[in-house]
């Protein structure tokens, strides 16, 4: 029988069983040597480990002993980000930690099906679901002992208070909507699930789940120089299992929205990567490599287990993905005949013209649009929309599907994690931007983006891509595509200093169809 991750907030209390007994293991772990593979900090470590960072936070003692080189080399800074591997390591990631969780309960005295929980942020049925769950705000359990789950510094240094809501547009999920799992190269469009890479722990473009929610909500709990907001830091947070649990289950509900929705048949995928096989410890202290395929089904021997609920969170759809749902009721065929008859192509329609810097005020950039590619894509809207017309008169035509938009923010620099931005286009002249939501084309955030500006590291720092096909189709109805130039506006929601250096390389926006 399977085990059950189960919603954090549907537990019948704040301290239930799964939770308490979560707090317990994760307190004993935590006594643990660093060079202890089922110890605390050497899971942390899996994920990413900066010496000096780790020190600065209390959670490495100068000179103290750490795993040979060896060890380190094969099983610590392993995270896999901006790549198609970023779901499937991280899956395998909280295998591996669930299990010695799991032995640790066990040894405890309790339950051998508990499985670990996850925090279901963008559940719009639920006023309070963006709230911290109790379990991580409170400093003592129920008997009043200490508390493993809560950190005094979870925000960073400027003692936040230790409750924290998520803002609501960074638990959106329009990443669901992406039809395809890989993405290119230069993020356009993005995939829901990143860019073909080897073993990757550098920078470059992330796909779709990890831009939005992944990155925001990391940023938006440890806010700047706090845990969540560095992948060196990220796995020492108790919340950090909950969340990844919830971006593991994020999977599974893509892949069950919708039967187009597949996971890469390549061996390059399957079987990788090949450069370098991901390592993770068993609770008995032993090591274990894994590929991709080993993780696919969570029902196997070596995960088993299921999410209480996977069910399709997204209703109703934009304007554009409306037609082509009228088209594909007129026309049963029309999914695989629009899908066949194209061949999309990647052309730019504008970008800015230098680098711009990020600080506390809202930033403005403009781009100028090429007139023949502006065209085009208003063509492609335009022919969409008399589509099903047409149909009706000639069933067995198959129709263009429209050109999709993104805006890319390119080269994402910084030297302190933790910025979030809300990213704006179109917006009317003098407008507030809190007025239009309409208008937000996304949220980006820095996370990764320290480690990724660093020489060793590529010194490129992160992209991030966001689709904008439904802001522009609305600029072509309101006919203010024409208004040249294109603004975009790039407002900061968290606190960003001068000295943190955040920079933006180029800001383009692209077409992608015929």
């Amino acid at each position: 029988m399977a085990r059950i991750r189960k919603d954090i907030l549907k537990m019948s209390n704040p301290w239930d069983p799964t939770v308490l007994w979560y707090a317990r293991a994760v307190g004993e772990m935590q006594k643990r040597p660093i060079k202890d593979p089922t110890s605390w900090r050497y899971l942390a470590a899996i994920h990413g480990f900066d010496p000096q960072l780790w020190q600065q936070h209390g959670y490495l003692q100068a000179g103290e002993a750490l795993p040979s080189a060896a060890d380190q080399n094969t099983y610590w800074r392993q995270c896999q980000h901006q790549s198609w591997y970023f779901m499937p390591w991280h899956r395998g990631y909280l295998a591996a930690f669930e299990a010695i969780v799991l032995a640790e309960i066990v040894k405890l005295g309790g339950p051998a099906d508990w499985a670990l929980p996850y925090w279901n942020y963008s559940d719009s049925a639920n006023a309070k679901a963006r709230d911290l769950p109790t379990c991580f705000q409170s400093k003592t359990l129920p008997n009043g002992s200490a508390n493993p789950l809560w950190l005094a510094q979870r925000y960073g240094w400027n003692n936040q208070p230790n409750h924290i809501t998520l803002r609501p547009e960074t638990v959106q999920l329009t990443a669901l909507k992406d039809a395809q799992f890989v993405g290119t190269a230069s993020g356009i469009p993005p995939g829901y699930g990143g860019p073909q890479t080897p073993f990757w722990h550098g920078g470059g473009n992330s796909g779709g789940l990890e831009n939005l929610p992944h990155n925001p909500v990391h940023t938006n709990i440890g806010g700047r120089n706090g845990l969540m907001s560095d992948p060196d830091l990220a796995g020492l947070d108790p919340v950090f299992w909950i969340h990844h649990s919830n971006i593991d289950r994020l999977w599974q509900v893509w892949l069950n929205r919708n039967p187009a929705h597949q996971n890469p048949s390549s061996d390059n995928w399957l079987e990788g990567p090949v450069n370098r096989k991901f390592a993770m410890p068993r609770p008995n202290g032993s090591g274990y490599t894994f590929v991709a395929k080993d993780v696919l089904n969570t029902q196997a021997p070596n995960l088993n287990y299921v999410y209480q609920d996977v069910s399709d969170p997204l209703g109703g759809a934009s304007r554009v993905a409306q037609r082509m749902q009228t088209l594909a009721a007129i026309h049963p065929d029309i999914a695989a005949a629009s899908t066949m008859a194209n061949n999309p192509k990647t052309e730019l329609l504008g970008a800015n013209a230098a680098a711009i810097k990020l600080g506390n005020s809202t930033v403005h950039a403009q781009m100028q649009l090429d007139n023949d590619a502006k065209n085009k894509v208003l063509s492609s809207f335009q022919a969409s929309q008399a589509a099903a017309g047409q149909l009706k008169a000639q069933p067995s035509a198959a129709p263009q599907e429209p050109d999709r938009v993104f805006l890319s923010l390119e080269n994402i620099r910084c030297k302190v994690d933790g910025g979030t931005f809300n990213v704006y286009v179109g917006l009317p002249q003098g407008a507030d931007p809190a007025q239009h939501p309409q208008n937000l084309a996304g949220t980006i955030a820095l996370f990764g983006a320290r480690k990724a500006s660093l020489a060793e590291h590529g010194g490129n720092g992160v992209s991030q891509t966001l689709e904008i096909t439904d802001i522009v189709d609305r600029m072509c109805q309101n006919q203010t595509l024409d208004t040249a130039p294109m603004g975009v506006q790039l407002v900061p929601v968290s606190d960003i200093e001068d000295d943190d250096e955040v920079t933006i390389g180029r800001i383009s926006v692209y077409r992608h169809g015929q």
